[in-house]
């Protein structure tokens, strides 16, 4: 079907229909509608598809060599480091700064050291001459490591002494693709939530007494593959689960419940919150952590922070171990989850498939890079009454990072309201020139009757709106 209309377009044919003592009124109401559906975008006036990692105009100095800049030379002018012959000698990339030694061209190649080996992701950028793209790692024929510096060497346009050429290296960001999880070819369940024959992970646990901590600490219980009397191998009906194509093994289970402990000897109180350790054979990578919640019986908690102060879960992941820890309190007298785990109970611990976006950008990004989603579609977001699901953060791209995820979380109501749709309008601006932009859907369908999805659905596809 043909996409939405775009909104902009759609209020301006109703106010059309409008009295004119009515349009400042509407006009007003319009703007206000347009500012809530779309998220601001990055504070950049100059948006685009390139991620600018070092820029820089070179006006070639006679270095003996050929044109250019060196720092070896005796003569300031001709040094890299001076401003009139190079206007920027130093660039910070993922964390590592760098800085150009030697900018030289001669026969139709222009070599440039730095002041330290470049690694492979330096080496993937490319460096715009004068406006042309030029890879830094063309071939072994072009590219040369001179211990303790590296030199790029590439094909480019004849340079003169007095010339001015200017340089830039980083990344064309060309494409911007993206997935969603449960599946493409499978609509989002509505009833995700206590519907387990869509879950990621489900099994049941049968809890074993761990290692002790210190006497005055709560007791640790759950299951732990090192310990031989409480293998999870064993504790566990289920130990592996994939996740984003990624097959991952649950090696410990750690539980321990809020504790008050009195040292009277010191005068002194500790308070232990409750805690809840999970420890998988490898990392969940950050940026899908968001998509995921270990449910215990009725207990939702979360693998990442829910982004409110004071309240929720907070999770931070080292290695492959995944804590998440409960703050403050929810009620008085109530602390935290509440799972007050027993040795020999049997619990049941699940990971369900929530409606999880990923994007995945062409290359790694050198800065922090938000966007804006503009969404649509039959359904209902949670901004509207009789909300149909829950979108509550826009995906980041952290720097370094090419992919980024959030969930979209489906609301189960009694409504028989069929199959409906979330159409979504990806845009971001990761550079400079011109943004990247998207169009995709995802169905959900309905456990309350009405149209079911039809089978030649097409769920997100990009264009396909």
């Amino acid at each position: 079907p043909p996409p939405p209309p775009n909104l902009r377009s759609s209020l301006a044919l109703r106010l059309t229909r409008l009295s004119p003592l009515l349009i400042p009124a509407a006009v007003a109401l319009a703007v206000m509608a347009v500012l809530t559906v779309n998220q601001a975008p990055p504070a950049s006036a100059d948006h685009g598809g390139f991620n600018e990692v070092w820029s820089a105009t070179l006006t070639a100095q006679s270095t003996g060599a050929g044109p250019g800049c060196h720092n070896s030379s005796s003569t300031v002018a001709v040094k890299c480091s001076t401003a009139t012959t190079l206007t920027e000698d130093e660039f910070t990339y993922l964390g590592v700064n760098y800085r150009v030694d030697q900018i030289v061209y001669s026969s139709g190649v222009l070599s440039m050291s730095f002041n330290k080996n470049i690694p492979q992701s330096i080496k993937d950028l490319t460096l715009y001459i004068g406006g042309v793209p030029t890879s830094l790692a063309d071939a072994d024929a072009v590219f040369t490591v001179l211990s303790p510096t590296t030199t790029s060497q590439a094909s480019v346009t004849a340079i003169s002494v007095g010339d001015t050429v200017q340089l830039k290296l980083g990344v064309p960001l060309s494409t911007l693709t993206a997935s969603f999880s449960p599946t493409t070819d499978e609509p989002v369940q509505e009833d995700w939530e206590t519907n387990s024959a869509h879950d990621i992970w489900n099994a049941t646990l049968t809890v074993q007494d761990l290692s002790t901590m210190p006497a005055s600490a709560p007791a640790n219980r759950g299951c732990d593959d090192s310990q031989a009397s409480a293998r999870c191998s064993s504790a566990l009906t289920d130990t592996t689960f994939t996740f984003k194509g990624v097959a991952y093994t649950v090696k410990a289970i750690s539980y321990n419940q809020r504790k008050v402990a009195v040292d009277t000897s010191t005068f002194t109180v500790k308070t232990y919150e409750e805690s809840l350790k999970l420890t998988l054979d490898k990392a969940i990578p950050e940026s899908i952590q968001s998509c995921l919640a270990l449910h215990s019986g009725d207990t939702k908690i979360p693998f990442a922070d829910d982004g409110l102060p004071g309240a929720g879960v907070d999770s931070t992941l080292s290695g492959s171990t995944l804590t998440v820890k409960a703050i403050g309190a929810l009620n008085a007298g109530d602390f935290g989850w509440g799972l007050n785990w027993s040795a020999g109970q049997t619990v049941n611990l699940r990971l369900p498939n929530v409606g999880c976006l990923t994007l995945t950008l062409s290359e790694a990004v050198t800065e922090d890079t938000s966007m804006q989603i503009r969404l649509g579609g039959s359904a209902s977001s949670d901004r509207e009454p009789d909300a149909d699901y829950r979108y509550s953060k826009l995906p980041v791209f952290a720097k370094g990072s090419m992919t980024a995820s959030r969930p979209i979380e489906v609301i189960d109501d009694s409504d028989a309201e069929g199959c409906e749709t979330i159409t979504m309008n990806v845009t971001m601006w990761p550079g400079k020139a011109r943004a990247i932009s998207e169009y995709y859907r995802v169905y959900i369908e309905d456990d309350d009757g009405g149209a079911e999805c039809p089978d030649n659905r097409k769920p997100f596809d990009p264009g396909g709106l």
